[in-house]
């Protein structure tokens, strides 16, 4: 490197394309040589042309600024002497490289084909598990100033330190990485051939320490593994602990300053461990539900020398428990508390799998993108989960590919390095606690794939979704894209696929290909066949939900009966099956070959033959799930279509799930288990369990209940206000209703320093608001964030709302629950609907009309408790700690006028409850009146 000139150069421009006349307003360079900053260049440009509005809010570079300026042609010559010869390094090349090749063309330079880095591409590679990859977003993870963003000089330097970053980062990898990312670098952006080359060749002369060679790549050397706290255990102090006494269990926790309702959490599980019972626990915000949770469970875990299992629905809090709470709790024994997080294997890379996929011949920039990541990242990981990764689009489709699973097992007993989910499991089994998801929890105990360690002990944190989780986790689906995957992955003898490379296998160890010829021609005729069939269900749809301001449109599959087009479509789907099922008996004739004759392959032709079963085992499955789709199920399951009504004409997905997962669940689940936790801060509806138990199928069990208030003063912490003058759907209609929201929302936006989170029932609702605002003059200062629109997932969403001094976001259902937003995050929660499920739900429609035969109200008994409970998620939402204090704003005027509004009221934890004229709102967020 020491040789090399390096020139960042960023530009700002008045558009995004020079050939339809855009120009650049500002020009930035850095040079760097012998790996240090050496000199900088800054110039603004008069374009001769007036600068958009939006550019001029984005950079904060005027018209009136370059005026007086010099057109690029007088610095063109100095732009071509700062360049020539020298490296041209920029935050996404193709635009700042496209802008100043135009311009130097322009004014009569050519410049020459040089060398380019593209620090986008790089720095997905070197830091593979960075959230984003814009420049604010990696000064940031970084560490690095960056003053003016949008400004050319300032993006220009951040971008020089990250470039250094990620040269000093490659420098260090260990040799075999390195060769293995100068194999794939062809087919990068960037020209890094000769870099790496350079760092092979100073890399040779002295290995870098603390990392194994697995096959042709490097691995972080992993931990050494130690025996479990089971082992090491101190068990007079453990007796004392647990000791029977009637003691309190803060009594013995001197060094830590336990609240009343924690005592009560602790005391109530360690009770239900003890007793053998299952038990429903509602802990309000404040009371420090985890840590009261924790403690009696490391401690059950220490006398039964059994793990306790804890399961949560978000990985948020997974991460929460090993990463916050429980150091406190290690802290506060004069013993060792041990923990680990356990997921699916599908979250583990295979290291066997990998090697395999590292050397395929493949030309694809998203798969060649995610190996050079992975082959970095295995350098740092020590866990090989996913998670840890930002991966392409297309580098999902890679991964499934890679991921652990039950061949994984076989092979890694060879090895004498054990793979990342032999050492999770291995961890989880010597470990006191054990984090993990719903979703494996029910996998685990359900279907009996025996993954955790047996507990009899389990704690169900976020239990308000574990109903939910059930449904998902039993239901089945299938869509157009799963079924296009799989066929893609096959390919045809023409395409680069599995096929194809089989025939080849066949042919090399001389057995009969014909079979090959014949799916070849059923593979192609199952694509066509269905691309007809999505196609033809998408249109049904259609035709039936003619919203054209609704994306998502469903059709409920149980009552088909009722309609005279369904059998076409299930001619349809009967087509689709038996195709499969005979591309599945050729594929049992080819299988019989390979069985006799294949039985000593070597590990290539093994990993191939093995992918080629999955995937047509995959295929069978499919096909199975079809049928059970279409001609099998019942009553007692919701069966219903979804399609993007906007998007392709094969966008479809077919869903089932159990109407009743609670029956499954007893006889499954709880009667299987000594003793089961559950706990939230929503599971009553109107003070009772009563709706949790059913749902559940706790009814025979008897659980303990108790409900745990809040330590918070919230009469004085919280004000909710009803606007007297906001209009109704019924009463107005859709586009006068977001007039009033958004107007609501500019009144509140008034407040000092607003942070304000809206929470929707409909995107749809959603977007109306969001373009009501987002050109009002009122919010001048203050940031505009809408789920779904403004781009990013809503963890990136809730990032930027927090950095934020001032900022309003639209959310839906992913905001009403598990976001926290403590301190001054939050200001004003504005509630525009009741959270009622949409008719068009069609599981929420089949429980209704289930409860409907049973002799139920289907309102009473399953869509208002379940809006309750979501209400008290979204109004949790406002106070976190105890020193928040806020307003919620409830804009749907029923909670004063419809007579079930008693209940949303009676669910609100403050008595401070408002209804407020315009005018005495606009008092109130002046701070006139208390």
């Amino acid at each position: 490197m020491n040789k090399q000139r390096f020139v960042v150069i960023d530009v700002e421009t008045t558009g995004n394309s020079p050939k339809k006349g855009d120009k650049i307003i500002q020009i930035a360079a850095v040079v760097i040589e012998n790996g240090q900053i050496t000199e900088r260049f800054s110039k603004y440009i008069n374009p001769n042309k007036s600068i958009p509005f939006f550019i001029e809010q984005l950079t904060g570079i005027t018209n009136s600024m370059v005026e007086n300026e010099q057109p690029f042609e007088a610095v063109a010559e100095e732009v071509f002497q700062l360049l020539d010869g020298a490296y041209f390094v920029a935050h996404n090349i193709h635009f700042d490289l496209g802008f100043v090749k135009y311009e130097l063309n322009e004014a009569g330079f050519r410049l020459p084909d040089c060398e380019v880095l593209d620090t986008v591409e790089l720095s997905r590679i070197v830091y593979p598990g960075f959230e984003g990859y814009k420049l604010t977003e990696l000064s940031e993870e970084l560490q690095l100033k960056h003053e003016n963003p949008h400004r050319a000089d300032s993006d220009a330097e951040v971008t020089g330190f990250i470039f250094l970053k990620i040269i000093d980062k490659l420098q260090r990898l260990p040799l075999p990485t390195l060769k293995q990312l100068r194999r794939l670098s062809q087919h990068f952006i960037s020209d890094l051939t000769f870099l790496l080359d350079t760092f092979i060749f100073e890399r040779e002369k002295a290995e870098a320490p603390g990392y194994v060679k697995f096959a042709s790549f490097s691995i972080r050397e992993p931990e050494a593994e130690t025996g479990g706290s089971h082992n090491d255990q101190f068990p007079s102090d453990v007796d004392m602990w647990n000791n029977e006494s009637g003691k309190s269990l803060s009594d013995l926790l001197p060094r830590y300053e336990i609240r009343e309702g924690q005592t009560i959490m602790m005391n109530e599980v360690r009770t239900a461990f003890a007793n053998r019972e299952h038990a429903l626990i509602e802990a309000a915000p404040g009371i420090g539900k985890t840590i009261g949770y924790l403690v009696p469970a490391a401690l059950f875990a220490k006398k039964s020398k059994k793990p306790v299992v804890i399961s949560t629905y978000s990985t948020l809090l997974q991460q929460q428990i090993l990463n916050k709470e429980l150091p406190v709790v290690q802290r506060m024994f004069p013993f060792s508390v041990t923990a680990a997080i356990l997921k699916g294997q599908s979250h583990y890379l295979c290291l066997h799998k990998f090697e395999h996929i590292l050397h395929e011949e493949d030309d694809n920039y998203d798969a060649v993108l995610t190996k050079s990541q992975l082959l970095v990242w295995l350098t740092e990981t020590d866990t090989g989960d996913v998670a840890e990764l930002n991966l392409p689009s297309g580098g999902r489709t890679l991964w499934e590919r890679m991921a652990h699973d039950e061949e994984s097992v076989k092979r890694n007993r060879k090895e004498q390095i054990s793979g990342f989910y032999e050492r999770a499991q291995h961890k989880a089994m010597q470990s006191d606690l054990i984090v993990t998801n719903h979703a494996l929890l029910l996998t685990d105990e359900v279907s009996r794939k025996k993954r955790l360690p047996e507990s009899g002990a389990l704690i169900i944190d976020e239990a308000h979704h574990f109903e939910r989780a059930a449904s998902e986790h039993l239901g089945i689906r299938v869509t157009y894209i799963g079924l296009h995957a799989k066929l893609s992955q096959l390919g045809t003898l023409n395409q680069r696929g599995l096929l194809k490379r089989m025939r080849r296998l066949f042919q090399t160890h001389h057995l009969p290909v014909d079979s090959f010829f014949e799916m070849d021609e059923w593979l192609q005729y199952i694509q066509a066949e269905s691309d007809a069939f999505f196609s033809s269900v998408h249109s049904f749809v259609k035709r039936r939900k003619p919203k054209d301001d609704m994306n998502r449109l469903v059709f409920n599959l149980n009552k088909k009966s009722q309609d005279n087009s369904w059998p076409t479509l299930s001619d349809g789907a009967e087509r689709l099956c038996s195709m499969l099922m005979h591309v599945q008996q050729q594929f049992e004739g080819q299988m019989e070959l390979m069985d006799k004759k294949l039985t000593n392959m070597k590990s290539g032709a093994a990993f191939l033959a093995d992918e080629y079963r999955k995937s047509m085992q995959s295929l069978k499955e499919y096909c199975h799930t079809l049928t059970r789709l279409f001609f099998e199920s019942d009553e007692n399951e919701a069966v219903w279509i979804e399609i993007d009504a906007k998007g392709a004409k094969n966008a479809v997905a077919i869903y089932a799930q159990p109407l009743d997962p609670g029956e499954l669940l007893a006889d499954q689940f709880f009667a299987r288990k000594n003793s089961v936790v559950l706990t939230s801060a929503t599971l009553t509806v109107e003070g009772s369990f009563q709706y949790i138990i059913e749902r559940l199928g706790l009814g025979d069990f008897y659980p303990r209940t108790v409900k745990i208030e809040s330590p918070f003063s919230y009469d004085d912490r919280m004000k909710v206000i009803i606007p007297k003058e906001m209009r109704s759907v019924q009463d107005a209609g859709q586009t006068e209703v977001a007039q009033d929201t958004a107007h609501y929302i500019q009144m509140m936006g008034k407040e000092a320093q607003p942070k304000i989170l809206v929470l929707f029932t409909s995107h749809e609702m959603l977007k109306k608001v969001h373009h009501e605002l987002k050109h009002s003059p009122a919010f001048s200062g203050v940031q505009l964030l809408a789920q779904g629109i403004t781009g990013g997932s809503p963890g990136k969403l809730m990032k930027t709302f927090k950095a934020s001094k001032q900022a309003i976001l639209l959310g839906t259902n992913h905001f009403w629950e598990g976001v926290d937003f403590p301190g001054d995050e939050l200001s004003t929660v504005i509630i525009a609907r009741l959270p009622f499920r949409s008719p068009d739900n069609p599981l929420h429609a089949a429980k209704c009309e289930q409860a409907r035969k049973n002799g139920k109200n289907p309102f009473q008994t399953v869509s208002l408790p379940e809006a309750v409970l979501t209400f008290r998620q979204g109004v949790g939402r406002l106070l976190r700690t105890a020193g928040d204090k806020g307003t919620i704003v409830i804009l749907d005027r029923r909670i004063k006028t419809a007579g079930y509004g008693r209940l949303f009221l009676e669910a609100l934890p403050t008595s401070s409850v408002f209804e407020l004229t315009d005018r005495e709102l606009e008092a109130y967020v002046s701070g006139e009146t208390e």
